[in-house]
């Protein structure tokens, strides 16, 4: 039964990553204002990393360079706020949608606050119009994956001996 669990669980995980990581992609590019923000952000991003790249002696592949920046974002918003709201919600029992949802939600919006207090910047306390635009679009990533986790792993969870019928059995 415990093999069933872990298997469910991870096919939901995986399933809801892989979906918020395509809604991150197409939100981000229905939207000009992140859309625009977004291909700024990428580009001085991956200057930056090739100029490090240069100034460290090597020079890496710049398409490489992008890709470790897509994954980093997708980790931020996608990956790591399920991860934490799944492995405490399956700690503690919580089959609620408002507890994946939410959680992941909240950490995913809450992700570039949380990037910039680790590494101590200044600016971790405010935020910019478009940054916040920017946060909204990633606690609904954080919502759509947690509300797919929900829908797939936490049903499955549920003891049938406990399970109360909606119409009563003749």
């Amino acid at each position: 039964m415990i093999i069933r669990r872990i298997f469910v669980m991870a096919f939901g995980f995986l399933l809801a990553v892989g979906a918020s990581a395509i809604f991150l992609l197409v939100a981000s590019l229905l939207d000009p204002a992140t859309r625009e923000a977004g291909v700024e952000a990428a580009l001085s991003g991956l200057f930056a990393f090739i100029d490090e790249d240069m100034r460290a002696g090597g020079v890496n592949d710049p398409l490489a360079t992008f890709a470790a920046i897509l994954w980093a974002i997708v980790v931020a918003t996608c990956v790591a706020p399920l991860a934490v709201a799944a492995l405490i919600g399956e700690i503690a029992g919580a089959r609620s949608l408002l507890w994946y949802s939410g959680v992941s939600a909240t950490l995913a919006g809450a992700s570039p606050w949380i990037i910039r207090a680790a590494k101590g910047l200044n600016r971790a306390h405010d935020a910019s119009p478009l940054e916040l635009r920017i946060a909204l679009l990633f606690f609904l990533t954080g919502a759509a994956s947690g509300a797919i986790y929900w829908l797939i792993a936490a049903p499955s969870a549920r003891d049938p001996a406990r399970f109360d019928p909606p119409f009563p059995q003749r």
